[in-house]
């Protein structure tokens, strides 16, 4: 619905979610399934994009065919035979006093429990000619993007008469390597040379290469995944350049920190991620990176009626007390338990200390390899990805019971083939 319909009297209850992502979809689907009439509770979810982007598949389809909408969860389809109600607006304010939120028509809404989870966007370095050139890996417009820069890079060899120049329009660049950074390198890897063959291209003319400031990839797995990524990457053409940092972008090249010049008419940038900026100018405690501090239940300090989940929050390990990462499966564990927390204090009980369980963490090199560990065991190549493929399917479930779990798993191992 759109955001005139949120005018009229508060709920005795109302329970404001801000921000449609893993986090805000799996809370307010948790709260919308478990709630009773008796519980006299509002969900309203605040968000002004009407689907969820699955950033996690974005590999998917980045270099492949252009079936965008695999990477988009529409929320009208999620919460259809749920009680939760629609916003499609933006957060202005948020006045913890007042308990309210103001959203960008001037309107303002009450609330008895607030949820934060308005999550990160791309961190983009002000290295001259970056912001002009890069395209950033957040988004299914970012993957369309890539898909257009892509054609017409193949254009413009195909127009080229010398092998030379043929060489540089087909010269692709991927700066990050962390996992979406190898992900969207390994499709480009694997997926272009057959590409290029059916476009009467020369796949020999193809250069991919991926630069990663720090002294290796992939920082979260443990060192022999890294070693076997770097192996497949490798394997398949892609140019892998570590310790060396990003100094200048043209239009038709890059240069690094050691005076290496590598060519690259397409650049991707997946450098790095930051909370919602919103946060500070909201008047939540942050920490040096811009995430809302938050303690055991996931509410910040002095703040009784407001949760603050996913990648926005600043939340600690309870065991080694290091601050949780920005991973989707931290945020698609936090919405539910803050859900259950917000049911119990509907029913006169309390707030639970959260407890993040990391049960494995997989990244695909390519549509059909991946890496990863899951408990004590690392896995590569097809077991590793079957494994990633089936955390999609969970969320799925999660958030769409049996009916999306099979329709979206169908669509993927369509594109799979």
């Amino acid at each position: 619905m759109g955001s005139r319909a949120v005018a009229g009297p508060a709920a005795a209850r109302r329970v404001i979610v801000v921000g449609g992502g893993y986090a805000g979809t799996t809370c307010a689907v948790a709260l919308g399934r478990a709630l009773q009439p008796s519980d006299d509770v509002e969900v309203l979810v605040i968000e002004p994009d009407p689907c969820q982007q699955a950033l996690s598949e974005l590999d998917l389809v980045a270099v492949g065919p252009p079936r965008p909408q695999f990477c988009e969860l529409w929320h009208p389809n999620v919460f259809r035979d749920l009680p939760v109600t629609m916003c499609y607006s933006r957060v202005t304010e948020i006045d913890p006093e007042k308990r309210s939120v103001t959203i960008e028509t001037g309107e303002r809404v009450d609330y008895w429990r607030l949820v934060v989870a308005t999550g990160a966007v791309p961190w983009v370095p002000d290295v001259p000619g970056l912001r002009e050139k890069a395209i950033t890996m957040w988004s299914v417009e970012d993957a369309q993007e890539l898909q257009l820069a892509i054609e017409d890079s193949f254009k413009l060899a195909a127009r080229t008469p010398d092998r030379q120049g043929r060489r540089r329009a087909l010269s692709y660049t991927v700066v990050g390597g962390g996992a979406t950074g190898v992900e969207i390198v390994g499709t480009l890897g694997q997926m272009l040379p057959s590409r290029m063959r059916e476009a009467g291209l020369d796949p020999d003319d193809l250069r991919v290469t991926l630069i990663e400031a720090r002294p290796q990839i992939l920082y979260d797995l443990p060192e022999p995944l890294r070693v076997e990524a770097i192996k497949r990457l490798e394997s398949m053409g892609v140019i892998v350049i570590t310790g060396d940092k990003l100094v200048s972008v043209t239009p038709d090249e890059v240069r690094l920190e050691s005076e290496r010049v590598v060519p690259s008419t397409v650049l991707v940038w997946c450098g790095g991620a930051k909370a919602d900026p919103h946060a500070a100018d909201w008047g939540f405690p942050t920490d040096p990176d811009g995430r809302i501090r938050v303690g055991e239940t996931l509410k910040p300090e002095g703040l009784e009626d407001v949760y603050v989940i996913g990648d926005v929050a600043s939340a600690k390990h309870p065991k080694t007390g290091k601050v949780l990462p920005m991973l989707a499966q931290v945020a698609i564990q936090q919405g539910p338990a803050v859900a259950a927390s917000i049911l119990a204090e509907s029913r006169g009980g309390a707030a639970a200390p959260f407890v993040p369980h990391l049960r494995g963490e997989f990244v695909s090199v390519g549509p059909r390899w991946g890496v990863g560990w899951m408990y004590s065991m690392r896995l590569k190549g097809i077991p590793a990805i079957v494994m990633k493929r089936i955390t999609y399917v969970k969320y799925w479930l999660q958030v769409g019971g049996v009916r999306l779990a099979w329709h979206r798993t169908r669509e993927m191992l369509s594109m799979q083939r």
